[in-house]
C-alpha cells in the first residue's frame, strides 16, 4: 500500500468515526445494531481511490449497486443478491458489470463477491474480460442510510486493482 492510499484509507476511517459519534445519541440507549427493514431494496454507492496494478496507475472511481436480501428472517436474512456497475477514471477508463452476492455476518460488516465483466479500452480497441471483485465494508446506520469505509480487490487473468473509499447505502 503506497503512502497516498494509506492516507486516504485512514481519512475514510476517521470520517466514519466522526459520523458514528455525531449520530450515537440517536441510538445511545439501544444495544440493537443494524435493525434495517430487510424486506426492501438497497441502492449502494461507493466512491474511492483505485490502484490499477498492470498499468501502475492510481485513479478515482466509483460503483453503484442495487441489492435485495434473500429473506426477512432466519439464516437467509444474512445474504443479498444484486446487480451493479463500476467505473475507474484512469487514462484508459475501465468499466465493469457486476453480479454481487452480499454477506452480512456480524453487525455492520458487509462482505461481497461479484463475478463481473470488465470492459476497457486498450490501444484504441475495446476489450472485455471476466473478473472477480471482492469487497469488505463496515457501515454505520444513520436512519435509512448506511455509511462507512470500504476496501475492494478485483482480479482478472491479466490485471488486478485495489480500491479504498467510502460506501453509502440507501434502504427503501
Amino acid at each position: 500500500m503506497n503512502k497516498r492510499t494509506a492516507v486516504l484509507f485512514t481519512t475514510a476511517l476517521l470520517a466514519c468515526g466522526q459520523i458514528r459519534s455525531a449520530f450515537s445519541e440517536e441510538s445511545h440507549g439501544s444495544h440493537e445494531h443494524h435493525s434495517h427493514d430487510t424486506r426492501g431494496m438497497e441502492m449502494g454507492f461507493s466512491a474511492g481511490y483505485f490502484h490499477l496494478d498492470a498499468e501502475n496507475e492510481n485513479a478515482p472511481g466509483m460503483h453503484v449497486h442495487l441489492s435485495k436480501r434473500l429473506h426477512e428472517e432466519g439464516l437467509m436474512k444474512h445474504f443479498a443478491l444484486g446487480v451493479g456497475g463500476e467505473v475507474i477514471f484512469a487514462d484508459h477508463e475501465h468499466y465493469a458489470v457486476l453480479l454481487p452476492l452480499f454477506v452480512y455476518p456480524w453487525r455492520g460488516l458487509v462482505l461481497s463477491v461479484a463475478p463481473s465483466m470488465i470492459i476497457a479500452e486498450h490501444e484504441e480497441d475495446w476489450e472485455s474480460e471476466y473478473a472477480t471483485h471482492l469487497e469488505a465494508a463496515y457501515v454505520f446506520e444513520i436512519g435509512k442510510i448506511d455509511a462507512g469505509p470500504v476496501v475492494g480487490y478485483s482480479r482478472s487473468s491479466d490485471d488486478k486493482h485495489y480500491m479504498v473509499g467510502l460506501h453509502v447505502g440507501v434502504h427503501f
